[in-house]
């Protein structure tokens, strides 16, 4: 592991396996839905990934440690989270296989080359801009609310990104089902295999969903109780 700055209110969490993660005490901080859509996402040697709405840089990361033989990159729009992502990207002595850029999503076609990467992984904002709480940080707020991005954004970037066959993972709120099966299908992302994570008799809290690219439909459904 190497050595890199940490900043004031900054704090090193250990991952497991060798792995760590650089977190700010005011920025967004990775949780379970990061976790999950890391261990849903199906990711082969040699494939290129693009995770969208990157953040700390979880995801690339955890990615990484489950295939260490393809090549990463992450987006994010915030400056001092890109920043962050990279310090901890070199933390973990794993630039030669995780970039992660600056950018917004929304100018994706300025960005990149259509139909460049073969798998596309996304924890975007859960809440509409008009509604939920927004008395945290800006990083947080912008992290949580469709402020510069919305699930469409997400979708229409990823299916741009994707050639034919391509993987789409997203992981996001189960009140949110049928906007993003919708939008999906408008962005000829077809959605094949849908996990909704659930405890006791609790209204479920968390889905991961995979789409793929011009694919005829199909949807294997789980409930996962944790039991």
């Amino acid at each position: 592991m190497k050595s890199v700055d940490i900043k004031n209110f900054e704090s090193i969490e250990n991952l497991g396996d060798g792995y760590a993660i650089i977190q700010g005490e005011d920025e967004f901080r990775y949780g379970t839905d990061a976790v999950k859509l890391s261990d849903f996402a199906v990711i082969k040697p040699g494939e290129k990934v693009m995770d969208l709405c990157t953040g700390t840089g979880i995801v690339p990361i955890l990615l990484h440690k489950k295939e260490p033989k393809a090549q990463y990159v992450g987006l994010e729009i915030q400056p001092q989270m890109q920043e962050m992502a990279m310090r901890s990207v070199k933390l973990n002595n794993l630039t030669d296989r995780i970039e992660i850029k600056l950018g917004d999503l929304r100018n994706i076609r300025q960005l990149f080359d259509a139909e460049s990467f073969q798998v596309v992984t996304c924890n975007p904002p859960y809440m509409k801009n008009d509604t939920g709480k927004k008395n945290q940080t800006e990083s947080v707020t912008i992290a949580r609310h469709e402020i510069c991005c919305t699930l469409e954004d997400c979708v229409a970037a990823a299916s741009y990104l994707l050639p034919s066959g391509g993987r789409f993972y997203m992981v996001h709120r189960p009140e949110r089902l049928a906007d993003i099966m919708a939008t999906m299908r408008k962005y000829n992302v077809e959605p094949k295999r849908l996990t909704i994570y659930a405890s006791g008799k609790k209204p479920p809290k968390l889905l991961v969903i995979e789409g793929q690219k011009n694919r005829n439909s199909g949807l294997i459904v789980r409930l996962d109780t944790g039991e």
